[in-house]
């Protein structure tokens, strides 16, 4: 009877410690009060699909950025493919400046030849500082040219806080950065095919020209430790602190973050992991306008068919809390009220408006082929009417 009593009272008791790990795990968001307890030196959360700011602190002020900094680095670069300068599959020899580099490294050999794409995986994946200047040189020709074009490229985006010195993000007076500014750059590359190419690699190899294999690992454990993380980008320096720009996606809803200035590389995951449940808890992305259904029929003159549907050329999503309404109402102008359309065409204007006021519009188009009605069919529908 005693070891029966004790095997109940063991069980019981792991039962009790297993509800307990299961509730530390399930952690409850109620409102912003959730994060006031982050010490972040800046934060920054908003959904990337509207661009609406959910939560902010000291969001513009201006603070070094460490490795954050390949995220311009990486939009310079994905822009020279885009724009035929270099090619992925470009070989390029690597300088005494880019192999020396300081700080996180690929641990590329001087005077050899890498691939273009090989050496932006590296920088995705692990940061490589090496690489980042490697691609500098090979789209600007020296490291001090790609970053001049980095500040032009920021100045052009109205990004006001923001001042590049280096490429890779190592120490420099006056090179700083904001979290709403690193996030708008962050914003512009994440969903760039190349980099989603590489942004959820967790473990891989660089092989050398010489046959030598590098082990690359990624630097942003949230990958795999977060539901829905599909990248994101580390830096660390002693000036800087532990920093992390990520993103992360549930029920169509995508979130953009950034913590700027964490005190250790544990507290910059678990404060980005509690941005991300903020939002995902408190927010929704509400289907406002399907491009896929129908939004009326309406009369077309000299049209075959008496009646044709009409849709909105994209989708309206709207950003809203957990449970509030968005009331709304629709208008329409219709400019081309003649036959005969393709499938495609845009006929006219759909407007969306809050309390009588527009909130949002687009083009309004047929997603038929619509026919001239030929006097051969007049015809034939005015003997039909006879008999």
């Amino acid at each position: 009877m005693k070891k029966i009593l004790l095997l109940f009272a063991f069980a019981f008791l792991m039962v009790m410690l297993f509800a307990s790990y299961d509730n530390s795990l399930k952690e409850k968001t109620v409102g912003a009060e959730y994060l006031s307890e982050n010490k972040s030196k800046a934060e920054l959360l908003y959904d990337a699909k509207s661009g609406t700011v959910i939560y902010e602190k000291n969001s513009s002020e201006r603070l070094p950025i460490a490795s954050m900094t390949k995220l311009a680095s990486l939009m310079l670069v994905f822009d020279a493919i885009e724009e035929g300068k270099i090619k992925e599959d470009d070989l390029i020899k690597i300088s005494k400046h880019s192999a020396e580099t300081e700080g996180s490294s690929a641990f590329l050999d001087e005077k050899s030849e890498y691939k273009i794409s090989d050496l932006i995986m590296t920088v995705i994946v692990c940061s490589a500082n090496d690489s980042t200047v490697a691609l500098a040189e090979a789209v600007s020709g020296s490291e001090e040219n790609f970053v001049k074009l980095m500040n032009d490229k920021v100045k052009d985006m109205g990004l006001k806080n923001t001042n590049f010195i280096n490429s890779t993000g190592l120490p420099a007076v006056d090179h700083y950065s904001s979290a709403y500014d690193i996030s708008k750059i962050y914003s512009k590359i994440c969903d760039n095919k190349i980099y989603k190419k590489y942004s959820k690699i967790w473990m891989t190899e660089l092989v050398h020209p010489s046959g030598r294999k590098t082990e690359v690992v990624n630097t942003n454990r949230l990958i795999k430790t977060y539901e829905g993380c599909d990248s994101g980008k580390t830096g660390f320096t002693n000036d800087a602190g532990y920093c992390l720009a990520s993103s992360a996606t549930r029920n169509g809803m995508r979130l953009i973050g950034v913590v700027i200035g964490a005190k250790d590389s544990k507290t910059r995951f678990k404060e980005m992991t509690k941005l991300f449940n903020y939002g995902f808890d408190n927010y929704e992305n509400k289907v406002v306008i399907d491009q896929c259904k129908p939004l009326k029929k309406i009369d077309i003159k000299n049209a075959k068919t008496k009646e044709i549907e009409v849709y909105s050329a994209k989708d309206y999503v709207k950003f809203l809390k957990k449970g509030e309404k968005f009331e709304y109402s629709l208008s329409y102008k219709i400019d081309k009220e003649k036959a005969p359309f393709k499938s495609g065409d845009i006929i006219g204007r759909l407007y969306v408006l809050e309390n009588n006021i527009v909130v949002h519009e687009e083009d309004l188009i047929v997603r038929d082929d619509v026919q001239k009605i030929k006097i051969k069919d007049i015809l034939n529908k005015i003997y039909k009417e006879i008999i």
